[in-house]
């Protein structure tokens, strides 16, 4: 009687595929959980002015923050040779 031996190779590769796939797909949906949580801000959209004046406490004669809060005077004030 011949024995016959059964290949478990073609068994694993199928496991092996199977367990990829399953893997690609619950890292696809924590991507699009984490991209759909995410808020979107479009530069210049939103009102900065917090920002500037932190900058403008740090950074007192820092010209451009003074630019970004419309304070024309304090400009001057620091660069008299600005562009008007």
């Amino acid at each position: 009687m011949v024995k016959i031996r059964y290949s478990y190779k073609k068994d694993l590769l199928v496991l092996i595929y199977i367990n990829l796939a399953i893997l690609i797909i619950l890292f696809s949906l924590f991507n699009i959980q984490s991209h759909r949580n995410k808020e979107v801000a479009v530069l210049g959209a939103t009102d900065n002015s917090d920002y500037w004046e932190e900058i403008t406490l740090k950074h007192p004669t820092y010209r451009d923050a003074w630019v970004e809060l419309g304070r024309m005077d304090k400009v001057y004030e620091i660069d008299p040779n600005y562009n008007r």
